[in-house]
């Protein structure tokens, strides 16, 4: 396993980590440096780590990628992409009055980013289901443009 301070200069040189994996490992390292202190503190902490699980997994299913557990042992996909999503959502409703006013904007955008996992999880777990996705879509002949109902 890498070390800390190289997976540390990964973060650092690049806007994100680019795969599930580094994600994984990232976190294996610094998990209990991230805020742990009770309420709001561990609710965002906890919602932004089910939002990184709940992208990462929703990836791999795109993808058709098995998925591993940590011992290595490869499972089944037992529970919608949504479950997992609404999970998070579920920790930021139970902490939301409780954050401080400088975290408010940084917590509205974890809130959003949730938010938008739910709905594209919906809608992954019934493209795998379907075999396709149907979606909703104005067009405006006058103006050109096409937008989602």
């Amino acid at each position: 396993m890498p070390s800390a301070a190289h997976l540390d200069r990964l973060v650092l040189n690049q806007p994100s980590l680019p795969k599930a994996r580094q994600w994984r490992e990232w976190l294996a390292y610094h998990e209990a440096t991230l805020p742990q202190a009770s309420g709001w503190e561990r609710g965002l902490s906890d919602a932004a780590i089910l939002l990184h699980h709940a992208i990462a997994t929703a990836a791999r299913r795109l993808r058709r990628n098995p998925t591993w557990d940590f011992q290595g042992t490869m499972t089944d996909d037992t529970q919608p992409l949504e479950e997992s999503a609404q999970e998070a959502w579920k920790i930021y409703e139970h902490i939301k009055r409780d954050i401080p006013g400088p975290f408010a904007d940084l917590a509205l955008c974890l809130y959003g980013a949730v938010r938008q996992q739910i709905r594209l999880a919906r809608e992954i777990d019934v493209m795998r289901r379907m075999g396709h996705l149907d979606v909703d879509v104005l067009v405006d002949m006058k103006a050109g443009t096409a937008s989602e109902q």
